[in-house]
């Protein structure tokens, strides 16, 4: 008689499970206070995958908060125990976090993150830091995004959050006290932060409950300098910074010198952001041509204001009537759909233009820009040289020989008859 070892897996037979793993009982309890615990196990109704979805190992989805350091995740078929790297502390409050991505052996994964609450003291602290962390250049929220709240000088007890698809986090069982709440986009996914890597900190005060949006952007030590001047019309430079400006000081007109070949000065209306100008030429161009379709009363003009405004009216009639159906809609879906937050700053750019006073003649040029402050909030002065070509001339065409056109042959003139002798009776 032989014996088989038994392997995880699906069951020949019965039906197709569908369903993903449900959690059945945590120990200890959530809410439980004066915990004497070395370790939280949370089990489930069947076996679960060792790799979850969306992570190498059970860890990366799994959250203890606060922490010093990644807690020891152990897979014990149908649970899983979380054990911190030097014990529980104390008189603290803690959050074990279950992020979406846990599977069972068909691959069926939860949909959503479960959080549980303890406390190894004889109360929680109900201080609760909330908010998003957008991507400060493309304003686009920052999904997966490491969340960390320091207290004091203590650098490695943290407590530790992640965003969500949408950028939002949320840092609960603080203390009152003062915080430094960093965020940062972990790209290799190391718990580390690597050079140019995007990150952004603040400190707050937490006495109850506190909202907190982070902008992360690549920090460095060096200053912006100038790496492009592009000339787009006579009217109008744009400038190229090798790391976007901070928003406060903003960089004005004040700090741009334009030199000709001379040294003579060159004189600059305004100075702004990229997106700002390409926003209002964009405004602008729209109310000129409105303006011109009404100033035209001819016949054509008249045809063309007909169709602008029907077209008007139809996409106004289509947005209501969308409208409309998306309610419809919304009233007939149970799932609840949260809008995306919304960003409370503009974004920062690398990009900038210069309106000048008059036409840019052909030539040398030099364009100087004196402290112009980072995003990282480094000052430097920077310089560029460029060129304004001459527009290219068009070549004279050479004259083409005028090609004589042939004449039709023309019929053969008629020879005159030979003259008869004359008979000699005439």
């Amino acid at each position: 008689m032989t014996a088989a070892c038994a392997s995880p897996g699906t069951p020949p037979g019965g039906p197709i499970d569908r369903n993903p793993p449900t959690i059945v009982k945590v120990s200890p309890d959530s809410g439980a206070t004066n915990v004497k615990a070395g370790a939280v196990t949370v089990r489930f109704n069947e076996v679960i995958n060792e790799k979850p979805r969306g992570a190498p190992e059970l860890s990366g989805i799994v959250v203890l908060s606060p922490s010093d350091g990644p807690a020891r995740v152990k897979w014990e078929r149908d649970a899983i125990t979380v054990r911190p790297r030097r014990g529980f502390r104390p008189n603290t409050a803690y959050a074990l976090t279950i992020m979406p991505g846990l599977t069972d052996l068909s691959g069926n994964a939860t949909p959503r993150g479960r959080t549980y609450v303890f406390s190894t003291g004889t109360a929680i602290p109900r201080g609760v830091v909330r908010g998003a962390v957008f991507d400060w250049t493309t304003l686009r929220p920052a999904g997966g995004a490491v969340i960390d709240a320091r207290i004091g000088t203590d650098s490695t007890f943290r407590w530790i959050a992640r965003t969500d698809s949408a950028g939002r986090y949320t840092i609960p069982l603080l203390p009152p006290g003062t915080y430094t709440i960093r965020a940062l986009l972990d790209a290799n996914e190391n718990g580390k932060m690597e050079p140019r890597e995007l990150w952004d900190s603040s400190t707050v005060n937490v006495a109850d409950s506190l909202r907190l949006d982070l902008y992360t952007f690549a920090h460095d030590t060096l200053g912006a300098r100038i790496v492009g001047a592009d000339v787009k019309d006579s009217l109008t430079l744009r400038l190229s910074f090798d790391r976007p400006l901070a928003l406060t000081p903003a960089l004005t007109v004040l700090q741009l010198d334009l030199l000709n070949a001379d040294s003579s000065h060159v004189r600059v209306l305004s100075l702004m952001r990229a997106t700002a100008y390409d926003s209002l030429a964009h405004a602008r161009e729209a109310a000129a041509k409105d303006s011109a379709l009404r100033a035209d009363t001819s016949a054509a003009g008249r045809r063309a204001r007909a169709r602008a405004d029907s077209v008007r009216l139809i996409a106004e009639r289509d947005s209501i009537e969308n409208a409309r159906v998306e309610a419809r809609r919304a009233s007939r879906d149970t799932v609840v759909h949260i809008p995306l937050p919304v960003p409370t700053r503009p974004a920062i750019t690398a990009d900038y233009v210069a309106v000048l006073a008059a036409p840019l003649p052909p030539g040398n040029y030099r364009v100087r820009i004196r402290d112009a402050v980072s995003a990282s909030q480094v000052t430097r002065t920077s310089e560029r040289t460029f060129t304004r070509a001459k527009p290219a001339e068009k070549k004279a065409e050479p004259d083409k020989p005028v090609e004589k056109k042939a004449e039709p042959d023309k019929p053969a003139a008629k020879q005159p008859e030979p003259s008869k002798p004359a008979r000699p009776d005439e």
